[in-house]
């Protein structure tokens, strides 16, 4: 399964949390290079009330080529991520997701009880690396500006916004009001559900997207075109393409009977430093 990928999937999904949509509403999406029309990924957004379901499909042909996808099902607290390609799947309950959270932040007191024992000079190289690895140990510093208003992204009028990490640049994104997308608040509470579902590792992970969504919350408006920064440059361009909504078929937020479950893997454990 193409974890990045998988990543991007549920920043989508997460970036949602603010915003409204009504059930039975379909959102399509593309990844570009910035100020390129060549596709590299295609996202499809289902949203149903308690149900959302994300499909993902890589147009190319080499590494990373091919077709993920994704249920979340807010009644029985249950995320499913699918490989079609292997026939397999990955599920993930809340208490999973539970356990995660507190492994994750078991090995962090145990790391910072390891460095408190080891000589300055190794704690100082120790740190750094971590810091390189993982980021900063506290959450970073999110911030949203308001930049532009009356900025056109295809058929919508948008506001552009930024969005700083720390100070830099990390986001650009231009939003649409919900009523000039036709989009109404049924399924708000589901996207709030899975807010909560990953609420656990959210508060353990200081590098990342999960982070973001709550600065995302001060965005006025549907985004209808999000630009990522890499380095202070732009390095990927997500729009939205098309929207409707129409009845969605049950079956979309079904596992399917064929695929074989894979087990999520193991945290490795925190080995033990040298004094």
């Amino acid at each position: 399964m193409n974890i990045r990928v998988l990543q991007t999937g549920l920043w989508v999904l997460l970036s949602c949390i603010g915003w409204q949509a009504q059930a039975g509403t379909v959102i399509q999406q593309e990844q570009r290079d910035p100020g390129s029309d060549q596709v590299r990924f295609r996202v499809t957004l289902s949203v149903d009330a308690g149900k959302l379901r994300v499909e993902g499909e890589n147009p190319g042909s080499g590494p990373g080529s091919g077709k993920f996808a994704m249920i979340f099902d807010q009644a029985k607290q249950v995320l499913w991520m699918m490989d079609p390609g292997k026939g397999s799947y990955l599920e993930m309950t809340a208490a999973q997701v539970q356990g995660m959270g507190q492994q994750m932040q078991q090995m962090m007191q145990q790391m910072e009880a390891q460095l408190a024992q080891i000589p300055p000079e190794q704690r100082a190289m120790v740190e750094q690396m971590m810091k390189q690895q993982m980021g900063n140990s506290a959450p970073p510093q999110v911030t949203v500006r308001e930049k532009s208003r009356g900025e056109k992204v295809g058929q919508f009028v948008c506001t552009r916004y930024e969005v700083l990490t720390q100070g830099q640049v990390t986001e650009e994104i231009c939003a649409a009001p919900a009523a000039q997308l036709q989009l109404e608040a049924s399924a708000l509470e589901t996207f709030k559900a899975l807010a909560a579902f990953y609420e656990p590792l959210s508060r353990q992970v200081p590098k990342g997207g999960w982070s973001v969504s709550s600065a995302l919350r001060e965005i006025q408006g549907f985004p209808v075109r999000t630009v990522v920064y890499e380095g202070q440059k732009p390095a990927s361009e997500w729009v939205v393409v098309k929207i409707e909504t129409k009845p969605l078929d049950a079956g979309l937020f079904t596992l399917p009977a064929n695929l074989k479950k894979t087990e999520m893997p193991q945290m490795p454990q925190m080995p033990m430093m040298q004094r």
